[in-house]
């Protein structure tokens, strides 16, 4: 089998191990076995827990941000960047649910250096989102301002980026219409306004 192939399987099995049990409660000889490898067979491809869960974190960081790059980049107006923005989050959590859950719970629990690379790359992304509102924003918000409002997106985004809210990808492309809406126009305004605008 080739390597890369292996290697998909391991993460595979660590993401969703780490998913669905914690990090802490996870097993080695869990994700062993769901990569039908021995506890010696896992071992000759990764060093150990620690090392599984930043591969995990740094591969899924990596998908998203691509995602979110090809995304913008065919987006012609701020309006289109953050719709781009909302439904590549949501279909991340669609297609890769159990990833996006370790993003956003595990990633802390890795040891320094590799806490900091992943820190930076979920920054990066932050900082995509931010860059979106900021070219959105008619007002002049404040730096503080719009990366709170952009940490507010983003944390709505991953409480819906999941079953039951997302079932299909479809769902995510008209949740991110509805969650733009929402975004743009807020919660008050009539529905004729936002039809109008």
């Amino acid at each position: 089998m080739a390597i890369e192939e292996r290697y998909n399987e391991i993460l595979q099995a660590a993401t969703e191990a780490i998913a669905r049990r914690g990090f802490h409660q996870a097993s080695i000889r869990e994700i062993a076995r769901a990569a039908g490898l021995s506890l010696a067979g896992l071992y000759h491809y990764v060093g150990g827990k620690d090392e599984l869960l930043f591969l995990v974190l740094d591969r899924s960081l990596d998908t998203l941000i691509g995602a979110l790059d090809e995304a913008l980049t065919r987006a012609r107006t701020p309006e289109l960047k953050l719709l781009a923005l909302i439904q590549t989050h949501l279909d991340f959590g669609f297609r890769h649910g159990p990833a996006l859950k370790v993003i956003n719970r595990d990633w802390e629990l890795l040891p320094e250096p590799r806490r900091s690379d992943v820190a930076a790359k979920r920054g990066d992304y932050v900082q995509r989102g931010l860059g979106v509102l900021r070219e959105l924003d008619p007002h002049g918000r404040s730096g503080d301002e719009l990366l709170s409002a952009t940490n507010l997106l983003l944390g709505m985004l991953n409480g819906i980026a999941t079953r039951p809210f997302v079932r299909s990808r479809d769902d995510a492309r008209a949740l991110a219409a509805q969650v733009g809406s929402l975004f743009l126009y807020g919660f008050l305004e009539p529905a004729e306004a936002r039809h109008d605008a």
